[in-house]
């Protein structure tokens, strides 16, 4: 054998056993990959991640063969098994990479169309929907294929679907059912034109095309789930008889008894509706008893609730069954409802426990008590349905505190429940006028000449807003400072209850700084007695702002504010300038402990938490938004050993929710010094409001 020819023969022999091995190398591809789509097919499309370790092993041979044999026959092959791989194992970006390569550089390949269509399904994924529709879209007009265009018929069906908009999916659905779909496909299409109905509240049509399924060979979970609806469809068309019979054979076919519990849960709503009760009781305590755990179970506990607060008016059993219910935890449906009727009934308990008032209550317990009796009043109307028992209450105000703060607004309220609950347009208009008679200095004067169309008249006048206004007229307008400080002192000595009257005396004290400031220091004195006297306002702490140093003011615990704002800032005989006796802002006091030495605030945020905040839907009237300050005790391993809430907000639900989640923290502790390790420090949790009530 010549030189030659030797050299011929080997490289022969070479390129044949590259060959063989490149061969080998997508022969392994395409087996792992059948294999995996077999296993996917067969388990069916609602079963995820069927077949991910063949799909894996796929992904690996024909990478090998993408990146060494490019110019192969088999490429475009390798490209549609590597895509569809990553596909399947929810790698979109690599899938997308690929299909579009195949679909760019192979428009005669066998693949195209499929690569198209996974291509729309990746985008899809890719949470590119536009992109996505269109192709699937163009797929359903052009493609001859029954399966590509069943399947782009699917994928735009489900879209429309999630979208809510039922009328444009029904047609993509009917043309699986016609002639598209497979077996499979014609199922799920006409389960979903059932549902589209359903959602609609089209139940005589929805139960029309759930009926139709049963000319098909349905699975037991499609068949548990028409029989269900069927169930409701009934119910819904108020056929409760009918529909309790679907019910009571899901219940007696042993194959679903892991539905059990939310099939007798239908059954005792069927009950209930149908005016039975007991039985519905009987079924909601059984479904509690042997389904303790199963989501079913707090349905079956807020019924109960339901049954026990407006069926029996046992508001303690109802309280108790709601927070049974808040077992099933927040992620049901029913959680937020039960949390709110448990709060509420925790505060009719509270509100009805009230204390009688004797001759000798202060002003202030006057108005404490009638608040009480107010929220009362208000949860009876808004919360728990019963505006008799709210009507009574609004009336108790009147007449057992006719000189508190809210009476005249329980006046207002008694004659919006006269004409709104009891179309008595006369007595409306005649217990409006009350308030003008009786309270014509009130903060709520002007709200009952609104209501009486008499705003602008003579009638809208005598009330510190009223005064104010003028007040404000003279400064701003026509630059009269002497009327404006008659008016705003008039207000601040004549309506000492007025929403209005701290802001009045602010003002005046504003009007001496900026027109008539004094040479000696009787204004620094009365702006600092001021930030003493209201240190929580706003308007005491814009005082306690205008001062570089803050005196403490010697007087005893029963000594009042003088009741002439004029008074006290032409006299300083009661201000003792006590400089070592430091006056501090109530901000300054959370960083003194109980020994009365300052504390740090903590250096670092929190690592983490343990618990997510939920702002209590029991707190929403208050509206509170801004930082809570707590002394916490962080020990050596960051966390919270011990706590102290420094100004907690009027709602107790708000501050246990935010103590829950601050002793859930888990701070940093290198900034903490050694001996500094387990004592205590201010940390400021800030709480926002939920977006909704903003």
């Amino acid at each position: 054998m010549s030189r030659l020819t030797k050299i011929i023969s080997l490289s022969l022999l070479l390129a044949l056993s590259l060959g063989c091995v490149y061969y080998n190398t997508f022969y392994h591809a395409r087996k792992y990959f059948k294999q995996a789509e077999s296993r996917r097919k067969e388990a069916g499309r609602n079963v995820k991640k069927v077949g991910a370790g063949d799909y894996k092993k796929a992904i690996e041979k024909s990478d090998k063969v993408i990146e060494k044999h490019p110019n192969s026959k088999w490429y475009d092959d390798a490209l549609y098994v590597n895509g569809v791989s990553h596909f399947y194992t929810e790698s979109y970006t690599k899938a997308e990479k690929r299909f579009r390569e195949l679909i760019a550089n192979f428009p005669d390949s066998k693949y195209y169309k499929d690569a198209r269509l996974y291509l729309a399904k990746t985008k899809l994924k890719l949470d590119e929907e536009a992109s996505a529709m269109e192709l699937f879209e163009l797929l359903f007009l052009e493609s001859k294929e029954k399966e590509i265009k069943g399947q782009a018929a699917l994928a735009l069906g489900e879209y429309y679907f999630e979208e809510k908009k039922y009328d444009e999916a029904e047609p993509y659905f009917a043309s699986l059912v016609d002639s598209l779909g497979n077996d499979e496909e014609e199922i799920i299409a006409q389960i979903y034109i059932a549902d589209g109905y359903f959602n609609r509240f089209r139940y005589k049509k929805a139960l029309d095309n759930y009926m139709e399924t049963f000319d098909y060979a349905l699975s037991t979970d499609d068949k548990y789930r028409v029989n269900f609806r069927i169930g409701e469809c009934h119910y819904l068309m108020n056929d409760i008889e009918t529909g309790m019979e679907y019910f009571d054979k899901l219940a007696e076919d042993e194959i679903y008894f892991d539905s059990l519990a939310q099939v007798r849960l239908m059954i005792g709503l069927g009950y209930e509706w149908d005016g039975d009760v007991g039985l519905a009781e009987g079924v909601y305590e059984q479904i509690t008893i042997e389904h303790p755990r199963h989501p079913a179970a707090a349905q079956a506990n807020y019924f109960l609730g339901l049954i026990s607060q407006y069926e029996y008016e046992d508001y303690k059993k109802a309280k108790a069954y709601y927070d049974a219910a808040k077992g099933g935890g927040s992620a049901s449906d029913i959680y937020q409802d039960a949390l709110q009727r448990s709060s509420d009934i925790g505060k009719l308990e509270q509100y009805l426990d009230r204390r009688e008032l004797d001759t000798t209550a202060t002003e202030d317990e006057i108005d404490r008590a009638a608040e009480t009796q107010y929220l009362l009043a208000e949860l009876y109307l808004t919360q728990l349905g019963k505006p008799d028992s709210a009507l009574q209450e609004f009336e108790y105000i009147i007449d057992k505190f006719p000189e508190s703060y809210l009476a005249p607004k329980a006046i207002i309220a008694v004659a919006m429940m006269q004409r709104d609950y009891y179309s008595d347009t006369l007595a409306y208009d005649s217990t409006l006028r009350r308030v003008l008679k009786d309270y014509p200095k009130s903060d709520y004067l002007p709200e009952a000449i609104g209501l009486l169309g008499l705003a602008g008249t003579i009638a809208d006048s005598g009330y510190a807003e009223a005064y104010y206004r003028k007040a404000e007229n003279f400064l701003l307008k026509e630059e009269n400072v002497d009327s404006a400080r008659y008016y705003y002192a008039f207000v601040a000595d004549s309506f000492p209850r007025a929403e209005i009257n701290n802001q009045a005396k602010y003002t005046l004290l504003w009007l001496t700084e900026t027109y008539d400031s004094p040479e000696d220091s009787s204004l620094y004195f009365s702006y600092a007695y001021f930030a003493d006297s209201f240190p929580r306002t706003e308007f005491g702490r814009a005082a306690s702002k205008k001062l570089a140093a803050k005196p403490k003011f010697a007087r005893s615990d029963d000594e009042e504010s003088p009741d002439s704002l004029l008074a006290m800032a032409d006299s300083t005989g009661d201000v003792t300038d006590t400089t070592e006796q430091r006056y501090l802002t109530p901000e300054e006091r959370y960083f003194i402990n109980e020994d009365g030495n300052s504390i740090w605030e903590v250096g670092q945020p929190p690592e983490r938490f343990d618990r997510e905040f939920r702002y209590p839907p029991a707190a929403y009237s208050y509206e509170f938004e801004g930082f809570l300050y707590f002394q916490v005790r962080i020990d050596a391993f960051g966390d919270v050993a011990d706590y102290k809430l420094m100004n907690p907000t009027q709602s107790e639900e708000l501050n246990e929710e935010a103590i829950e989640v601050v002793l859930s923290a888990h701070f940093p502790t290198f900034w903490i010094p050694p001996e500094l390790i387990d004592t205590w420090f201010v940390y400021k949790y800030e709480i926002k409001l939920p977006s909704s009530l903003r």
